[in-house]
């Protein structure tokens, strides 16, 4: 079908730092679908902002070699130029959102280039069709769930008909079924004869329809011209099936102190007659589709809102990693941050040495990659010395190796503490839960211990969020 996008010596390094991309070389056909992996920081990110545009047009270090997109040097492109033929979905789609209503935002891009208002209309129209958002239109950005931030992210990013689209840790932020309808409609978009570039370190959900596989290595890259070649590379890639892993299980006896509870609590429509107690030496991780209320869940344990009805007992007030990193980092480097938990230079030393963040010791804390944040928030729970903490979402953006270190560490944490985690992911889940709570439509559908005689609940849980999602109003 021709060539799409071709790098070469393609190299790009940040100001003031070493990191970056050295000498790459690839080449994407149009309708190819191409994952981009590798471990935390390892320059996924810098190469997806040399292919948008991003860099060098508003990163400062310095970018050579040669970048062609549809036959066009790069370098000859203006941005909006450039936007013609890219869209791109964030890891965080609220970051590329310019307006707080669904629909003034998929026309702000056409009002930008000119479009008459006939012109919107239609293309609104065909917009509507085949992202299926009949339910998304005229509402505000800010109450839609993840998934669905998600899909008026990709449609905008599809307004002005651009045949290439970039996808930054799509699945970070989604339950599995929103995860899995994903990598069907990228599935369809493919036939489509669309091209998709996806970063991400979960990638179960493109099973099937990957072309080519980039791996990023401190900046190098390897390039896997087939999904097979990719498997059978030697990388970690069980994220394919992620149901064959076996990490055994915890067989905790869980009689530990009752540390906190809801009984009979109700919140707007969201929360709805919930009991739930969390115990010392307990890691209770939440599950169900987004939307479902699991973070409100942990907002009513924090007491950062109050319930309509029912009680709130807790003996004090929980330790609380959200799942957005940047609301809750205010240091001026990344030590700082930590004394802002625990003023105890040597203790600090040791966790950001185990969490592989010693040598960013000295840098902004907004300067670490998303992964990078994650695992500074995981230091801060280790340093807080608090009888509960919970975490939401913890490894959305952790490579497999990252993930699997901050389970090893929330293990320990639950040994002395109670620990509620909410998480979509599924290798990660069975790395740390002792119990399973899961919530649907407000209620406690399901709350069980996980064990080798409950592992099948725990499969059927995930089976079912991709069957809600399967059954709702798609064209898949």
């Amino acid at each position: 079908m021709g060539s799409m996008i071709k790098a070469k010596d393609l190299s790009f390094t940040y100001e003031d730092s070493d990191e970056g991309i050295k000498d790459v070389d690839f080449e994407i056909e149009a309708g190819e679908v191409v994952l981009i992996t590798g471990n935390s920081g390892c320059g996924k990110s810098t190469l997806l902002r040399c292919l948008n545009g991003l860099i060098p047009a508003v990163t400062e270090g310095e970018l050579k070699g040669s970048l062609n997109v549809a036959g066009k040097d790069a370098k000859d492109l203006k941005m909006h130029e450039l936007n013609m033929e890219l869209g791109s979905v964030f890891q965080n789609p609220r970051s590329q959102f310019f307006t707080d209503n669904t629909t003034s935002e998929l026309v702000f891009p056409m009002e930008n280039y000119g479009f008459s208002k006939e012109e919107m209309d239609v293309k609104v129209a065909q917009l509507k069709k085949d992202y299926m958002l009949d339910d998304l239109m005229d509402r505000n950005i800010f109450s839609l769930s993840s998934g669905e931030r998600q899909m008026l992210a990709l449609a905008c990013a599809r307004t002005m008909g651009q045949r290439v689209l970039l996808f930054d840790e799509p699945s970070a932020n989604l339950d599995y079924g929103n995860a899995m309808r994903l990598g069907r409609l990228i599935e369809r978009m493919k036939k489509q004869g669309l091209t998709i570039i996806v970063a991400d370190h979960r990638f179960y959900y493109l099973d099937g329809i990957i072309d080519k596989a980039l791996f990023m290595d401190n900046g190098n890259l390897k390039v896997f011209n087939s999904e097979e070649e990719f498997k059978s590379s030697g990388y970690n890639t069980r994220s394919f099936d992620i149901f064959s892993i076996d990490t055994g299980f915890h067989n905790k006896s869980l009689s530990g102190e009752r540390v906190a509870g809801l009984n009979g609590v109700s919140y707007k429509d969201i929360i709805k007659d919930v009991s739930l107690d969390l115990h010392k030496g307990e890691i209770t991780v939440i599950v169900g589709n987004n939307g479902a209320g699991k973070t409100t869940l942990a907002k009513l344990f924090s007491k950062s809102i109050k319930p309509d009805s029912g009680k709130i007992d807790v003996k004090e007030l929980p330790f609380f990693i959200m799942q957005d990193p940047d609301y809750q980092l205010f240091g001026t480097s990344v030590f700082n941050e930590l004394t802002l938990v625990k003023n105890d230079p040597s203790r600090i030393e040791e966790c950001l040495k185990y969490l592989n963040l010693y040598e960013y010791k000295d840098a902004h804390p907004f300067e670490l990659s998303g992964g990078q944040k994650q695992r500074l928030q995981i230091g801060m729970a280790m340093l807080c010395d608090k009888d509960v903490i919970i975490f939401d979402e913890p490894t959305s953006g952790l490579d497999v190796s990252s993930m699997e270190r901050v389970s090893g560490e929330i293990c320990r944490l639950g040994e002395k503490s109670a620990v509620m985690v909410i998480s979509h992911d599924y290798e990660f889940i069975r790395n740390v839960a002792d119990r399973i709570v899961y919530l649907k439509d407000g209620y406690i559908k399901e709350d069980f211990l996980l064990n080798e005689e409950n592992l099948e609940k725990l499969n059927n849980i995930f089976h079912e969020l991709e069957k809600e999602r399967k059954d709702e109003k798609t064209q898949d």
